[in-house]
């Protein structure tokens, strides 16, 4: 979880005040009526292939220095996928990989994946992480070993797309993951997501379209008042919504490749803001941190559809994400026994400290289940 205080607490934004029509026919109802025709907006998931809270091999430690962990059970499989299908209205799981066990198997338990998916209408996307996030990083495969993964995985699992997961800024040309991406690119063409891009990063050439966060603009502000409306500090407003549009436009106005938005159902610590207004990261810490300000996540859509379509760029709006990794590992931290893992594989419902954040996002993901997107 540490990974967010980098790559999120830093950035500023500069943008322009929308405010929602009120009084009005919805976004939704807007859009579907004068953009969107037949091809289906994404609702997606970001889920851990073992569903087991993180062992470490292959993330925060290199492949070779840990032992291959447990399989998961085709139950705790098809049980996840109800509960992200039917309670959380997802149609589409990045289902993740850093080699916690070897190849072999994790063919047999994305099958298992694929055969849940299809039985609760949500495509499977294998979804890979090249690179540790040890020490001392080093890949997570060699190019034939990611090649074959890739080609088998378009082929038996999903045609369309294949994941890459990297929630740091690695991809730069001629770093060790972006001389993997040209080999698999030249291997299986324009089939890549990066699922992690950052707001101000540059989508690596050998994507087709990424999943984009949005933690720091989503969690600044002790209310919702603060962060719809953001107060003048040091000269500067650029926090909340201002610093999203900021983000969103950056996207709407450089980017043709296919862009989807990660919201988020874990916020930092509020209990001991760094400032009275909560606009200054804290840090990011599993055993401190706090669900979303309720509303929160549905003001973040709220103003997302808006700047779309007030830019006439209904046909860029092509869905949602949300991590559930960074759900686990703070559910985990919390600490929950069950974790949010260990009930929606055991079929229970998730009552954690983080449960008010997943309804949320499945009201967001509710309201969008039978709109349709431009392709």
């Amino acid at each position: 979880m540490n990974y967010y205080i980098k790559l999120f607490c830093a950035f500023t934004a500069a943008a322009a005040l929308l405010a929602c029509n009120a009084g009005t026919r919805s976004n939704l109802q807007e859009a579907q009526e004068n953009a969107w025709k037949p091809g289906d907006f994404e609702r997606s998931y970001w889920i851990d292939i073992d569903l087991r809270h993180n062992n470490g091999r292959g993330y925060w430690k290199n492949v070779q220095d840990l032992p291959a962990d447990s399989l998961p059970a085709a139950a705790e499989i098809a049980n996840a996928c109800i509960a992200l299908s039917k309670t959380y209205h997802g149609n589409k799981l990045y289902v993740t990989y850093h080699r916690q066990f070897e190849i072999e198997d994790a063919k047999k338990v994305f099958q298992l994946w694929k055969q849940s998916g299809e039985e609760n209408g949500l495509t499977i996307v294998p979804t890979v992480v090249l690179e540790s996030y040890a020490k001392e990083e080093k890949l997570n495969f060699v190019d034939a070993e990611i090649v074959e993964l890739a080609q088998w995985s378009l082929k038996e699992i999903q045609p369309d797309e294949f994941g890459i997961y990297d929630v740091y800024i690695r991809h730069a040309p001629g770093s060790k993951q972006d001389s993997q991406l040209a080999v698999l690119h030249g291997a299986v063409g324009n089939k890549l997501i990066r699922v992690g891009l950052q707001p101000g990063e540059a989508l690596n050439k050998y994507m087709a379209g990424g999943v984009e966060d949005t933690w720091t603009a989503e969690c600044q502000g002790l209310t919702n008042e603060l962060w719809e409306h953001p107060v003048t500090v040091n000269g500067s407003n650029q926090f909340g919504r201002m610093l999203l549009q900021e983000w969103v436009m950056e996207r709407i106005n450089g980017e043709n490749r296919r862009i989807v938005w990660d919201m988020i159902p874990v916020a930092w610590d509020y209990d001991k803001p760094v400032d009275s207004l909560g606009y200054v990261c804290p840090g990011d810490d599993a055993l401190i941190n706090d669900p979303p300000i309720k509303g929160r996540i549905e003001l973040c859509d709220r103003y997302i559809s808006q700047w779309y379509k007030e830019h006439n760029a209904m046909n860029k709006f092509l869905g949602y994400s949300c991590d559930l990794h960074i759900l686990e590992a703070n559910s985990y931290g919390k600490p929950e026994r069950p974790s949010f893992y260990q009930q929606i594989k055991a079929g229970l419902p998730y009552t954690g400290y983080f449960a008010e954040g997943m309804q949320e996002i499945a009201r967001v993901y509710s309201k969008y289940q039978k709109a349709k997107i431009i392709q």
